[in-house]
């Protein structure tokens, strides 16, 4: 089986550092509580994962590609492997915050200390 890349909107993007940080968030109902004796009583509504992505030393044209599809909150098409579902696959997702620290700007040389991001899931699981 062929090496499968991490890919947005069907572009390969620059590999995380590291690979994808991995979450997963329940959402609940507005009435879920937690008793006096500690119990929880709740109704989940849907779960949703997300990934954190990190890379550092970025090129100005990795840097521009990635951005151009994540920051503007719009969803995509991210081509992941899921542990939930313990495959490669396709999902929607968006990014809400991010930051980069600016390295190297000088021509032609340009480079970025670091890019980090959040990916939440559109659907839930």
């Amino acid at each position: 089986m062929a090496q499968e890349y991490i890919r947005m909107n069907e572009k390969v993007i620059l590999q995380p550092d590291e690979g994808l940080g991995y979450d997963f968030e329940t959402t609940y109902t507005e009435d879920s509580t937690r008793v006096q004796s500690g119990v929880l009583h709740a109704s989940a509504m849907f779960t949703v994962e997300a990934f954190s992505y990190e890379a550092t030393w970025v090129s100005l044209t990795d840097m521009r590609d990635i951005l151009q599809i994540v920051a503007k909150g719009r969803p995509f098409t991210l081509h992941y492997f899921s542990p939930y579902y313990g495959v490669w696959r396709d999902g929607r997702f968006y990014v809400g915050k991010g930051s980069l620290a600016i390295g190297r700007l000088n021509e032609a040389e340009e480079r970025f200390e670091s890019l980090s991001f959040s990916m939440i899931g559109v659907d839930p699981l």
